[in-house]
Order: structure tokens, then sequence, then C-alpha cells
């Protein structure tokens, strides 16, 4: 396995000011230019004995940092701002083009990699600036989302056959509540356990289909479309469909998006 390059103090720069929307990297690039060329230009005061020494020797270094820091800064934050802006728009390519698939198997035939990004793409579509965590390093949070002052954590499941259960969510809501945040998301591929849902309501977790943010694309006039139940069997998100045969033919109703894996329906009314 080959080793890792190691990164340079600026491309770890780059990486840190990455994490912040492109447009504030953008707007900060010219004010780190004018900090630090107003700083390039302090002029030491003059030496009247040896005890000033020192502060001379200070104003000058603070001088020459200023002098380098004037390029090294602004650029980097350029290169951040681009590094953000490029990030942005393959997450959100990557949604739209699965969202163009409408069927749950593209979901799973994902890099897990891809999948944390499609759902980053999704909240960032819902006003969200969100950062991706370090993999091997998350401590059961995948992203962080901020909007509105508030912080919000993001785990994402790409299971094909377990449902998840409880122990997720009890582990998201310790996470969330050791680092002070307002809510969080348990964004999965597949369904969620009875208890899992139950121990989310009431602490501000909220449990997503992700199949029902792929599905988000089609527009509908259908008021209904807006409020879809989940499954009663499986818990996962019902999707709106006409019976074919039998006495009910014509008729819509909810089946389960999982289906055939699981028959679950309910009725709708009116």
């Amino acid at each position: 396995m080959a080793r890792r390059k190691r990164q340079s103090e600026f491309e770890q720069w780059i990486e840190v000011f990455a994490k912040l929307p492109w447009q504030v990297c953008l707007a900060l690039a010219p004010v780190a230019w004018f900090g630090f060329n107003l700083l390039s230009k302090i002029e030491p005061p003059p030496v009247a004995d040896v005890s000033q020494l020192g502060h001379t020797v200070a104003y000058q270094l603070a001088g020459t940092v200023g002098m380098f820091m004037q390029a090294l800064a602004p650029a980097a934050l350029l290169l951040a701002a681009l590094t953000s802006w490029i990030a942005t728009r393959k997450r959100a390519s990557l949604l739209e083009q699965t969202k163009r698939r409408n069927e749950s198997e593209p979901l799973l035939s994902l890099h897990w990699k891809q999948f944390e990004s499609l759902v980053a793409a999704h909240f960032e579509q819902q006003g969200y600036h969100v950062a991706l965590t370090k993999a091997g390093a998350d401590g059961g949070v995948d992203a962080i989302a901020k909007k509105g002052g508030e912080t919000f954590l993001i785990q994402c499941k790409q299971w094909r056959a377990t449902q998840v259960g409880v122990g997720v969510v009890r582990e998201l809501f310790g996470v969330m509540s050791a680092q002070g945040a307002t809510g969080a998301y348990v964004v999965s591929a597949g369904p969620f356990t009875r208890p899992a849902v139950e121990f989310a309501e009431g602490r501000n977790i909220e449990l997503i289909d992700a199949n029902r943010i792929v599905r988000s694309a089609k527009p509908t006039t259908d008021q209904s479309a807006s409020a879809q139940p989940n499954c009663p069997k499986c818990g996962a998100g019902m999707v709106k469909r006409t019976a074919k045969r039998g006495a009910n033919a014509g008729n819509p109703f909810w089946g389960c998006s999982r289906y055939p894996d699981c028959r679950g329906t309910l009725s709708i009314d009116g």
C-alpha cells in the first residue's frame, strides 16, 4: 500500500480554510492581504538603549511575517475557496445524477464516500453549510451541518439489508449531547427498526430515508405527497402507487419504497 504523501503547512491551511463556505474564503482573502500588508509596513521604534532592543526585534519580526503572509494568506484563502466551490459543485452534480435515475439500487452501488457526498449535497440545497469529517475519526458523525448559528450532526448508513438499530441512534444522541449540537440526522439507504424510531422521537433526532432524498427531485402537484408516511412494517419511506388489480384497482395507496423486499401498504383517505 502506497504511503500517503505528507502535506505541507500551506496545504494544511488550504484544507482547514476549505471547510468554510467558499464565499467566506473569497471575502477573507482581500481582508487578509490588507491586514498583513499593514503589518509589513510597520516601522520599529528607534533604539535609545539596550533594554529596548527586544522591542525592536519584535517589530522587525512582525514586519517580516507581514511581508510573507500578505501573499501566502490570500493565496491559501483563494485556493480554499476554489476547493470548497468545486467540492460543492461535485456533490450537487452527484445528487442530481442519482435523482435522475430515480431508483434505490444506485444508492447501494455508490461508494460510501459518494453516498456521504450525496447526503451532504441534499443538506446544502436546504441552506446548510456542510463539512464532511475525516474517515476513521468521525466519532459516529459523518458530517457537520450549520445553519442559522446552529449545529447539526449527520450520520450516514448505506446498509443493504441490516436495519439501522437503536444503538446507532443512541450513540449519535450521546455525541450530540457531548458537543452541544442542536440536533442530528441519521440518513439510511435501508430501514430503521421500531426501537430506533421510538428512541429518536422527542430527542431532536430525525431519521431520514435516503430514497426519499432521491425522489425529492420529482416535482409533484399532489398535496398528499408532501406528507409521505413511513412503512408500518419496516419504517422505510413510502411511495404513492396505484392498484392494478383486485377490488381496489385504479385506487391510489401508499406502498413501501423497499418493495418487493417489504410489502407494507397504507390506504390513502379520500
